[in-house]
């Protein structure tokens, strides 16, 4: 998956260009497909002057951002499953007919483990296609400007 921040959509798989706005990801493209750098005016494959339009650059937020919104869901889960513990040990040790409670609370807490192992997974690949995209192009710029 791929995300423009020309037209603000999502195009399914890895595309080369926007289904939407037709913008190239990350990199200008000849017809023949061949990669050049963001800045190049001349293809560096076959010297065509026809290259595509690359979307603009990604905010430089947005990786920061990406990261955060992906460990706050386990720093949280972490968090509640030792108040869990801590809870239960107290009434455990005071009441035992609380237990079937805490056992349904600890049901809960393993399915949302559960649904957090197998959504970072589905997160990490669709949001790092999307940063190795916006990575080597930017290395490159970096090294051209040198």
């Amino acid at each position: 998956m791929r995300y423009c921040y020309n037209c603000h959509r999502i195009t399914p798989g890895e595309p080369l260009f926007c289904n939407y706005c037709g913008r190239s990801y990350d990199m200008k493209l000849c017809p023949s497909r061949h990669p050049n750098s963001r800045t190049a005016l001349v293809c560096s494959e076959c010297g065509s002057t026809d290259l595509s339009t690359p979307q603009p650059r990604a905010p430089w937020w947005l990786s920061p951002l990406l990261s955060f919104v992906t460990v706050i869901p386990g720093i949280l889960l972490v968090l509640v499953s030792i108040g869990l513990l801590v809870s239960l040990l107290r009434a455990l040790l005071q009441d035992r007919q609380v237990m079937s409670q805490f056992m349904v609370l600890t049901l809960l807490l393993g399915l949302f483990w559960w649904i957090y192992m197998q959504l970072p997974g589905f997160v990490r690949r669709a949001f790092g296609r999307g940063m190795r995209a916006l990575g080597p192009g930017k290395r490159n710029e970096r090294k051209q400007r040198r």
